[in-house]
């Protein structure tokens, strides 16, 4: 198992922020990463999971303990000829393309996201009107109050807009087996093409970014970017963290962003939306690491994550 000593997260994260960790490992087999959290538990170390570092705001305080980067639990299966079966750390881009080369269609939606099953299946990840969900037949889990590996089908876990009740507090996601249907080459292509034309176009692909700041409101009709972009957040900034000129739902890292600077500009988005249109936008990207109050208030207020996740823990 890779081990690095004194790691610098923000390079294991797509927006380039995060503070120097005691040790990250890379278990490169399920068998790997139960024996580890196993021991972390048993020796009473604080431990947090790390997927392929979208979707995340990591503290730039240092962080005590270990981290665990499933990135290493990369393989992709075909038990069946409409099913695939992919770990936990698999690149949704990658594992779209996978499907494509047998002609299977279903997964075109992942061209581009650039997260892993893993957190694909923790927050239902979806694009271009299809999510997760649909394509999802079965996940293995680590139960962390047993310490047993266990599969749960959709029936036993509620999925819902960018949520799942798989709860990392509750259960490492290992891998999944996912059902897709037969298609041609060039009708996958094309969409797949389509697709990321369309992310191109709209999104800040080439800036380091979390992904989507902020989910989209269920109390009104307007996505999250169309209510930034009527309150005039483009291009605002706290020190090196901007709102994207491209779109207005994605902070970017000009180069030196703090997670600081990120939750005191995600307040005050939060603030003058609140003030417009009443409705408090909820964080979309999840916290790992140390965060103080007037940081960790971004998720509080917003009923995202109990305040004991802010400090170093099994956080996915």
């Amino acid at each position: 198992m890779k081990i690095i000593e004194k790691a610098e997260l923000s390079q294991f994260t797509t927006l380039r922020i995060g503070g120097v960790v005691d040790r990250i490992c890379f278990p490169a087999s399920i068998n790997e990463l139960g024996d580890l959290i196993d021991k972390l538990i048993s020796q009473n170390e604080p431990w947090s999971i790390l997927g392929g570092g979208s979707n995340v705001l990591i503290s730039s305080n240092d962080i005590p303990g270990t981290v665990i980067c499933t990135t290493g639990l990369n393989w992709i299966e075909q038990p069946g000829p409409d099913q695939l079966i992919a770990g936990a750390g698999v690149r949704l881009p990658r594992l779209s393309a996978y499907a494509a080369k047998l002609n299977l269609s279903g997964m075109e939606f992942y061209e581009g996201i650039p997260g892993t099953v893993g957190g694909a299946i923790v927050m239902n990840a979806g694009a271009h009107g299809s999510s997760t969900n649909q394509i999802l037949e079965i996940v293995t889990v680590l139960n962390l109050k047993t310490l047993k590996f266990e599969t749960l089908t959709p029936k036993d876990i509620h999925f819902g807009y960018r949520f799942s009740s798989v709860n990392p507090q509750e259960y490492i996601v290992l891998g999944a087996k996912f059902r897709m249907v037969s298609d041609t080459d060039a009708s996958i292509r094309s969409r797949m093409k389509e697709n990321n034309l369309i992310r191109c176009k709209t999104q800040p692909i080439k800036d380091p970014s979390a992904g989507c700041t902020f989910r989209n409101p269920i109390e009104i009709n307007m996505p999250a970017g169309k209510i930034l972009d009527s309150i005039g957040a483009k291009n605002w900034t706290v020190g090196s963290a901007k709102v994207s000129p491209v779109h207005a739902n994605f902070i970017v890292n000009l180069g030196n962003a703090t997670s600081h600077e990120v939750c005191k500009l995600i307040t005050k988005l939060q603030e003058v939306t609140y003030e417009k249109y009443n409705v408090l936008l909820k964080p979309e990207i999840k916290p790992l690491g140390h965060f103080n109050q007037n940081e960790a208030v971004i998720w509080t207020n917003a009923n995202q994550t109990a305040t004991s996740s802010f400090i170093i823990t099994n956080n996915e």
